[in-house]
């Protein structure tokens, strides 16, 4: 019986599998030991080794934080991986950093010029942008480009629809102003969206520009030495630098300790419009207090407001100081032009002004040689009208001397001594001052002397002080009555008849010569035979008629000087009574003429004769013509 072949499956040893044949119940009679091999047969120790004894150790438990640490781990790798893509393969994002927005401006400008900014932004984004808004924001101080009286502080407007790799343009206009030397920067911001996306991209940039120069400059003029307790006037001039008219002009004073400035004056000046080119002077007074050899520093800037109410200066352009060194008081003076002592009178063009010098010792010590020079300048002053009275008028250079040779008192003033002295001058007609801006006569007072120390040694002493004398404007008022020529066509008799209605064209024409006039009104009454008719020319609301009182007014407002004329001209009807034959019926009555001169601020006020039949202007007017029949 051929030897049965193991199971492959079966996995007992050689010596298992020969047991169960030798004692199975088929197993044959005989059995055949098989011959033994020359070398003895080594079965692996494998096969031999007792079967491994089993522990009852459980497996470690893994803990949460092992896990999270793990999850972490995973977390940061695929992060790092994804930047790196994004890096390397990100070339299709969008982002702001491939807008790139570009100003093409000027970098430096002078205060009140008009600027263009043209402002491109590029779009390097693989796709297109919608919903673009560009937005520029402006100092407060900003004016409109179109009107200079407009604020604009705030841009903003589309560029529409940026595709890929193209750019898109705005153009913004703006009137900058800043002081010298400033530097405004101006941001600007672009916001943007993309397809398939709510969020909105906003990319940011600012222009910078440098102002060379100010539209204001400021110069304040004084004596640089004055004594405690002596009146004390800065003459403060600001000059207009800009291309177009600087509204609500003012200067702000900071005072030093110890002045006092004049009652109602200050600290904050009112100057209004200034022109191109134009300037103005105002007056600052008081009294300075202090010890001997202190300096005191003033200081003066120039700005415009928000509105002419405002307590304050909106912006500030330019400010100018002026140092004053104060000395002992010894010769005081003063200086009144017709009667008027104060700081800044005001006397008409081609008038004869009366000046009365006056001067006290204050010292408790003698003042010897005493000399006070009065030095005139200024557009309006007509140089060979000068005359000195006490005095010697020194023509070479405008200037009155009042010395002991003209005046033995001045020879020694004992203390508290008084003296005077007086002089005269004549101030240019209006036709030679015509085009001269804000015309002035200037009085420069210098006072010398020598006086006895406390070591009985002579000293010298010295002081001055200045007085502008400002020349008011030459308004006048012309009116007329026309009949066959003017705005209007005239009807009814003429000469006029009784108890028929004749109409009549009344003109007014206001001319000015040196200073602008502000608020300018004109004003009258009809009496009750002449009724207005309401024909106006230049119809403009400048001219209303009160039926009540039948008075009529025209608002002329500012009339600028040596501008032209202004006029006007409005149609009534004249009813003339039998009672009026044989004479000249009044068409209206006399104006009254008001305004306010806005370089002296003084008020202007004046009457003009009444109108009536008679019609001198009229070219076909003759002499009847004026009386009733």
């Amino acid at each position: 019986m051929p030897e049965e072949l193991p199971d492959q499956n079966d996995d007992t040893s050689t010596l298992e599998r020969m047991r169960r044949r030798l004692y199975a119940q088929d197993a044959p009679e005989q059995f055949v030991v098989p011959e033994l091999a020359t070398e003895p047969v080594v079965e692996p120790a494998a096969a031999w080794a007792p079967p491994a004894e089993q522990t009852s150790k459980k497996k470690p438990r893994i803990s949460w934080a092992v896990v999270f640490l793990g999850v972490a781990a995973v977390f940061f790798v695929l992060a790092v991986a994804g930047a790196a893509y994004f890096l390397i393969f990100g070339a299709r994002s969008v982002s702001t950093d491939r807008v790139i927005i570009s100003i093409d401006a000027p970098t430096a400008i002078a205060s009140g010029d008009s600027v263009a900014l043209l402002v491109s932004v590029q779009n390097n984004n693989p796709v297109q942008i919608h919903s673009t808004v560009l937005a520029v924001d402006f100092p407060e101080t900003t004016r409109s480009s179109e009107s200079i009286d407009v604020p604009f502080n705030h841009f903003e407007d589309t560029l529409g629809d940026i595709d890929s790799g193209v750019s898109g343009q705005q153009t913004v206009r703006a009137v900058l102003f800043g002081a010298e030397n400033e530097r405004i920067s101006i941001p600007v911001r672009f916001e943007y969206r993309v397809e398939g996306s709510n969020a909105v991209f906003v990319k940011e940039t600012t222009y910078e520009v440098v102002v060379t120069s100010s539209p204001l400059t400021v110069r304040a003029e004084a004596v640089t030495e004055a004594t405690a307790g002596q009146p004390l006037t800065f003459a403060v001039t600001v000059r207009s630098n800009a291309k177009t008219p600087v509204e609500h002009v003012a200067v702000l004073a900071q005072y030093p300790f110890g002045f006092t400035a004049r009652k109602g004056e200050g600290p904050l000046f009112a100057v209004g419009t200034l022109a191109p080119g134009e300037e103005k002077t105002i007056t600052v007074s008081g009294t300075l207090s202090g010890e001997s050899s202190d300096q005191k520093v003033f200081k003066f800037t120039a700005g415009t407001r928000t509105n002419e109410e405002a307590p304050l200066l909106a912006v500030s352009y330019t400010t100018t100081e002026a140092s004053i060194t104060l000395g002992k008081p010894f010769l005081s003076t003063s200086l009144s032009i017709n009667h008027d002592a104060g700081a800044s009178p005001v006397i008409s063009a081609g008038s004869q002004a009366q000046a009365i010098l006056s001067w006290a010792n204050t010292l408790s010590t003698p003042i010897l040689d005493g000399e006070i020079l009065v030095k005139l300048s200024g557009a309006a002053l007509d140089t060979s009208s000068v005359s000195a009275y006490g005095g010697f008028y020194r023509s070479s250079d405008t200037t009155l001397i009042f010395s002991r040779e003209t005046n033995s008192e001045l020879a020694r003033l004992a203390p508290g001594n008084t003296g005077n002295g007086s002089f005269s001058f004549s101030t240019k007609s209006g036709a030679a001052l015509a085009g001269t801006k804000n015309p002035t006569v200037t009085a420069t007072i210098s006072v010398s002397g020598r006086r006895v120390g406390e070591s009985n040694v002579p000293e010298s002493v010295s002081s001055s002080l200045v007085r502008t004398i400002k020349i008011g404007t030459d308004l006048s008022l012309k009116a007329r009555t026309l009949r066959s020529i003017g705005a209007f066509k005239n009807t009814g008799p003429w000469p006029p008849v009784a108890d028929k209605e004749s109409t009549y064209t009344i003109e007014l024409v206001l001319a000015n010569t040196l200073n602008s006039v502000a608020n300018t009104s004109v004003s009258a009454t009809l009496p009750s035979y002449v009724t207005y008719t309401g024909a106006v020319s230049p119809n403009d609301g400048s001219l209303t008629y009160n039926a009540t009182s039948r008075r009529i007014t025209w608002n002329a407002g500012e009339v600028p000087a040596g501008a032209g004329v202004r006029s006007i001209s409005f149609q009534v009807t004249l009813l003339p009574s039998v009672s009026q034959r044989g004479t000249s019926p009044v068409l209206m009555s006399a104006q009254q003429i008001t305004g306010t001169d806005r370089f002296t601020q003084k008020a202007i006020s004046f009457t003009s004769p009444e109108i009536t039949t008679q019609a001198p202007a009229d070219p076909q007017f003759q002499a009847d013509y004026g009386t009733v029949r």
